[in-house]
């Protein structure tokens, strides 16, 4: 939530400004390729781009926030909320492979899939011994 509320704070502000800012706080060369590169797409950026990142990094931490108390409090619905979390990647990943595939890139789509499945099962395996104990 602080990373979305730190981006919504650089609407309306100079960009560029904030960033030579930072760098020379952590005592960084100015001049540095690689920090011109990353001042080069910084400018790149709209307001309209730092607010939904913005919004969509406190929605999603605030759904995390939810789906943490609902683990802790053991609740099915927080369960099925962290399967479809980790699934939703999957056609993300699977358009990157198709883009240009990889090792690494399959590597990490089975390894999602695998944990997909496995949490799948762990949810269905409680699920019936709930019921087998009479268990709501």
């Amino acid at each position: 939530m602080a990373f979305g509320i730190s981006v919504l704070k650089l609407v309306n502000r100079d960009i560029d400004a904030v960033f030579y800012e930072i760098i020379s706080k952590l005592h960084i060369d100015a001049e540095n390729r690689f920090i011109q590169k990353v001042l080069a797409h910084l400018s790149l950026i709209s307001n309209h781009t730092l607010e939904a990142i913005g919004a969509v990094s406190i929605v999603f931490a605030a759904l995390l926030l939810i789906e943490g108390f609902g683990l802790v409090f053991e609740r099915l619905w927080a369960e099925y909320l962290t399967v479809a979390e980790t699934a939703i990647f999957i056609p993300f990943e699977l358009f990157e492979i198709t883009r240009h595939c990889t090792v690494t890139r399959v590597s990490l789509l089975l390894i999602n899939i695998a944990i997909v499945l496995y949490l799948l099962i762990t949810i269905l395996r409680k699920s019936i011994s709930r019921r087998a104990l009479g268990k709501p």
